[in-house]
């Protein structure tokens, strides 16, 4: 017996002694960005960490992916430039030799295709080029021009074009890139940044005299802070802050903006950027702490990887400087925190998307519609398989099933050309039968008042039916008569039931409106609808406003009584109960190309609403024309207090009951 409990004694030590399984697990999240709903949702990796070198160094400033495959680093405190093969081992070192070629602070490299490597040789104020061999060639220095004036010339980044033209970023110069010809000539300055005007400076323009602003300090461009070249020749620059505004620019040949100064996601900390063969646009933004992937117009696609300054973690940055893309689409970052290098490489799901991205964006549809399907197996909810699936659907001729694909991927103008597609072929299939239709409608209505006023003649109602039902016509006559309207609604006593009755009509059609509306005009998951906040949101306003007006023109001696201003508020709704049909029907059956009938009905429905409230107010208090534009705005301003002051009851109502549950808590948990 003993024996046994000293067997079971062992197993039991040896079972809490085995180590758990290990789970492999990457220690950053990845994001798809879906630019229909302007929001971030999680996702499977798209990259991965593939390794983390260290050849020596000190503080990697730059990192270029060279032509050759080669990763080029410049290593800014031990005076060189590292190359690393593609695995992370160490190729070779430029610039350690003495004699001219010896490099000093060196901020910017860039590999050209023709195996010439031009260093940003910042401590020596030049531009360094080796050969193939790493052997120096020759420098740059300053360019003897009076249009560079005293600028200092210290390259900090640099790009090389096809005809050795170089594109050099200084130093903290708000001038723009430094033009330099292959000769070394001086071509002027290229791309610079639009100088930020805040509304600060508007104002102390607007204020202050001639001799005040000339002492101010001018706005100034923001520096560029890198800069990139693509296979097409287009010159990238990356300049941090403004919220992320021109954050990345393309740049052609005479400097124009091919993004046109778009404020890019991810974008308000810029470091640098880099492009690959597929055109996919790739930055590191030690601001938001992401790597971030746009497409070709610089609209955010995928965002991984994390910055932490204290970071001890495979796969986390501390402090990025550069980030550069291989042919095989490895991203590589520059990290002097930690004083490596990062490698990341594409997963299966990654290269199955970004390749379908690339094919769809090439035009090549039927190829990349297996992807997309590699794809959707792999990730149903994935937004942009849809998108890119309805797509190629809609070049097929599939209309439905593309009209399908863009509803769930709330893609409004796919969706629209498929549904404009869908109609024309319904209309040119059921014309005659529609036209009957709406022939035979126009007939049933014109016939039916008739034949309802001939029923009334003969058997009119009871008396008790006459006036509620004269009540509810009136509603209808206010929206074309509006004085004479308010006028006899000022003299009548409108029955509790009838006021509610109509509300809730008006309330019945801002339900349709929310669940029946057209997906193009009202394009969400109805699942999401916040159906309180929507009631909420419509009731609120209309609520505030009758008390504001009462408020306001009771003090400023307006005639009204509280039961008037009720019943006028209610009977001003009529344009958006009866112009909400007609809006309803159209938002179901019109496209984007027709969108202008439903956003005019809707302009002339809150104008006509404007109105009437306004009118009200003049009848109902017995005021002059002046007088109820005053009041009017006085009530708008009175709406603005009562709401400020409800959220700060609102606010001070939720810290009190949160100190009394805190307060409870520690009385029962602590004695």
């Amino acid at each position: 017996m003993k024996k046994w409990i000293a067997l079971l004694l062992v197993a039991a030590l040896a079972w809490i002694a085995a180590p758990e399984p290990a789970s492999a697990g990457l220690p950053y999240r990845t994001f798809y960005y879906d630019s229909n709903q302007s929001d971030w949702f999680r996702i499977q990796p798209i990259y991965t960490p593939a390794g983390a070198y260290n050849a020596d160094f000190q503080e990697p400033a730059d990192l270029q992916a060279g032509p050759d495959g080669s990763i080029y680093v410049a290593d800014k405190k031990l005076d060189r430039i590292v190359v690393l093969r593609k695995d992370g081992s160490l190729d070779r070192r430029i610039g350690e030799e003495e004699g001219p070629g010896s490099l000093s602070s060196p901020e910017g490299v860039f590999a050209a295709p023709d195996g010439s490597v031009y260093v940003a040789d910042s401590g020596n104020q030049r531009i360094a080029v080796f050969g193939t061999d790493g052997k120096f060639r020759r420098e740059y220095k300053k360019p003897d021009s009076p249009l560079l004036g005293t600028e200092h010339f210290v390259p900090v980044k640099l790009a090389v074009d096809r005809r050795g033209v170089m594109y050099i970023a200084l130093n903290s110069s708000y001038q723009g890139l430094v033009r330099l010809s292959p000769d070394g000539e001086f071509m002027g300055y290229f791309g610079a940044n639009k100088a930020d005007t805040s509304m600060l400076n508007w104002l102390k323009k607007l204020i202050l005299n001639k001799e005040q602003l000339s002492k101010e300090k001018a706005a100034l461009p923001k520096p560029i802070a890198n800069v990139a070249i693509d296979g097409d020749g287009f010159i990238y620059t990356a300049t941090a802050g403004g919220e992320g505004k021109g954050a990345v620019r393309k740049l052609n040949a005479g400097g124009v903006d091919a993004f046109k100064n778009k404020t890019l996601v991810n974008g308000n900390g810029i470091v640098d950027a880099a492009l690959d063969d597929e055109g996919f646009l790739y930055d590191v933004d030690a601001d938001s702490g992401f790597i971030t992937l746009y497409d070709r117009s610089a609209e955010a696609l995928f965002a991984f990887g994390a910055v932490d300054k204290e970071t001890q973690q495979y796969g986390i940055v501390g402090y990025p400087t550069a980030i550069g893309v291989d042919s095989e689409h490895a991203v590589w970052v520059a990290d002097s925190a930690t004083k490596t290098v990062h490698k990341f490489v594409r997963t299966e799901f990654g290269r199955e998307a970004l390749k379908a991205m690339a094919l769809y964006a090439d035009g090549r549809y039927e190829e990349s519609k297996p992807y997309w399907d590699a794809v959707y197996a792999r990730n149903d909810m994935f937004n942009a398989t849809f998108q890119g699936l309805g797509k190629v659907y809609l070049h097929e001729g599939d209309n439905r099933r593309a009209l399908s694909f863009m509803r769930t991927a709330f893609d409004t103008d796919g969706y629209s050309k498929a549904f404009w597609q869908i109609r024309l072929d319904w209309l040119q299939n059921r014309f005659v039968l529609l036209f009957a239709g709406i022939a035979a409608l126009l007939l049933l209505l014109r016939c039916g008042r008739k034949g309802i006023k001939r029923l009334l003649r003969r058997h009119p109602l009871p008396e008790k039916w006459s006036r509620p039902l004269g009540h509810l016509r009136h509603f209808g006559s206010v929206m074309i008569h509006p004085y004479e309207g308010f006028y006899r609604l000022k003299e009548t006593r409108i029955p509790a039931w009838i006021t509610l009755t109509l509300l809730a009509a008006v309330l019945a059609v801002k339900l349709a409106r929310i669940y029946w509306t057209g997906f193009l005009f009202h394009p969400v998951d109805l699942a999401d609808v916040n159906l309180p906040s929507e009631l909420g949101l419509f009731i609120l306003p209309w609520a505030t406003w009758i008390i504001a007006n009462y408020l306001v023109c009771s003090v400023r001696d307006g005639e009204g009584r509280f039961r008037e201003v009720v019943q006028g508020s209610t009977y001003a709704l009529a344009p958006y109960l009866f112009l909400s049909i007609p809006i309803l029907i159209l938002s179901n059956i019109v496209t984007l190309d027709e969108k202008v009938l439903v956003a005019s009905l809707t302009t002339v429905t809150a104008i006509w609403l404007g109105v009437l409230f306004i009118v009200m107010t003049q009848v109902i208090h017995n005021f002059d024309f002046v007088e109820t534009i005053k009041n009017s705005a006085v009530t708008v301003f009175a709406i603005g207090t009562i709401w400020l002051f409800g959220f700060i009851i609102f606010g001070l109502s939720y810290n009190l009951l949160d100190f009394f549950q805190e307060l409870y808590k520690e009385v029962n948990f602590h004695p």
